[in-house]
């Protein structure tokens, strides 16, 4: 499977970010999977937020659905803001397969909240509901555990995922600069030795225009390994690399941590 992996620096203006996404999108061709960042469509206040946030099937479902028929390959939405019939707000990932019908949502079950260098405090509890509901689905074969940024520093999850059979696991995100620089590459590194899966973690960059707060950038496909196959730094830009079941195999007979693992 060829997995392309698309870094955005999104702003607050939705048909401006996805016209920018549709050139980036246009010279991809022969990939199997196409995974987009957290936010992917807009970066704003919470205000924004709210305002922009629509039911999956909305217009950003229409978006990613003709995108996906266009490439032919599956699309994962890294996350939209979604207005639930509960009227409650979700940060949702939406899977789309190759005909552009959605195959699965995933609705963000750990929601971030530090304190930055400059003293604020961002806490996505006031403009989200967390999920419930973790989500595990097969792409032609291949077995995809899927999560959104802060989920990446709870390892409980992607445990479950594995135990249930997870060959790759799909981190959209949106870290920021300061808790990107020290942390992103070492949780995704850790979350595919630990797992022996591959991993693919599609953050944005760039500074968001209304809070200021800077994006890491730096996104990443990883090996069962632990090993990078393919980033990128701090612009916009998308990366590829192909996945392998030969790959998958031979890690998981050197070092059968899977099957050693014990419940404590």
């Amino acid at each position: 499977m060829l997995i392309a992996v698309v870094q955005n620096a999104a702003g607050a203006d939705v048909s401006t970010n996805l016209n920018r996404l549709d050139l980036l999108l246009a010279p991809l061709e022969g990939v199997d999977l196409v995974v987009l960042p957290e936010v992917f469509a807009l970066r704003g206040d919470p205000e924004d937020y709210r305002l922009a946030a629509e039911p999956v099937g909305g217009s950003l479902t229409e978006w990613l659905a003709r995108r996906a028929r266009a490439l032919n390959a599956w699309l994962l939405g890294g996350s939209v803001i979604e207005r639930g019939e509960d009227g409650n707000f979700y940060n949702t990932s939406i899977l789309l397969d190759r005909a552009g019908s959605v195959r699965a949502t995933y609705r963000k079950i750990h929601l971030f909240e530090a304190t930055l260098d400059d003293g604020s405090v961002i806490r996505e509890e006031e403009i989200y509901t967390a999920g419930s509901q973790p989500v595990l689905v097969e792409i032609e074969g291949w077995r995809c555990g899927l999560s959104i940024c802060y989920d990446l520093r709870f390892p409980e999850l992607y445990r479950w995922h594995s135990a249930r059979g997870a060959d790759l696991l799909l981190v959209p995100s949106n870290f920021t600069q300061s808790t990107g620089k020290a942390h992103w590459e070492t949780l995704l590194r850790a979350r595919a030795i630990e797992n022996q899966c591959y991993v693919v973690g599609a953050n944005q960059c760039g500074e968001n225009p209304m809070t200021h707060v800077a994006s890491y950038g730096h996104s990443r496909i990883i090996d069962p390994w632990g090993e990078t196959l393919a980033e990128t730094e701090a612009e916009e830009g998308i990366l590829s690399a192909p996945i392998s079941r030969h790959r998958l195999r031979e890690v998981r007979n050197r070092v059968p941590a899977l099957r050693h693992r014990r419940l404590l």
